[in-house]
């Protein structure tokens, strides 16, 4: 009898380890659901540094969750990236794919300009700081820019001087910002922008 107690008692303990694992898993899985839903709905504080001078450091740091957790560093440009050589093969798909993939069409620029104010609406600017000149290379788009970064430039708060330059490509200055936004804000923009300039054709 003791034996055969001992028996029923071994095969208890084995069903109920697979019935705890699976506990602990869906456990884990409603924590990891939970943790995604509310990164995804909740504002982001995001406190970035940008310097063309490569001297100076250009820095971005993330504070999910409301803004209420430790401030998270995504870019530094100060850290040493290792160059990456691309293999032989790659390089030689690169030759026979040439024409391939996906294509633009339609007017990105415009439809860049769109995005962009579109995201200054979604974006809520708490902190900015920008002295910087900029230009397209050609004049009607630099002027079509800059007329999307007006309400940028009146509408927030700090001080903001960009100065468009209509006859070269260039991108000069610094910029210091603390903004805020919620990721599900972003997603529809960015879908219809990607929609509009790499969807099928209509």
């Amino acid at each position: 009898m003791p034996h055969l107690m001992r028996w029923k008692s071994g095969q208890t303990d084995q069903k109920k380890r697979p019935d705890m694992v699976l506990q602990v898993l869906l456990w884990l899985g409603t924590v990891v659901l939970v943790i995604s839903v509310l990164f995804v709905l909740l504002p982001i504080r995001v406190v970035l540094s940008w310097h063309s001078d490569p001297v100076r450091p250009s820095t971005v740091f993330l504070r999910p969750f409301g803004g209420v957790s430790p401030p998270i560093k995504v870019y530094d440009s100060t850290r040493k990236r290792k160059p990456k050589k691309p293999p032989a093969t790659a390089r030689k798909r690169h030759h026979k794919g040439v024409g391939r993939g996906w294509n633009a069409r339609g007017d990105v620029m415009a439809e860049l300009s769109r995005l962009l104010g579109r995201l200054i609406e979604v974006v809520q600017i708490e902190d900015l700081h920008i002295d910087a000149a900029f230009g397209l290379g050609d004049p009607a788009e630099t002027g079509q820019l800059y007329g999307q970064l007006t309400p940028l430039i009146y509408t927030t708060r700090g001080h903001v001087q960009l100065h468009p330059d209509f006859e070269t490509a260039c991108l000069q200055g610094s910029a210091v910002a603390q903004v805020r936004f919620a990721l599900i804000g972003l997603i529809w923009p960015l879908v219809a922008f990607g929609w509009r300039v790499f969807g099928p054709l209509q």
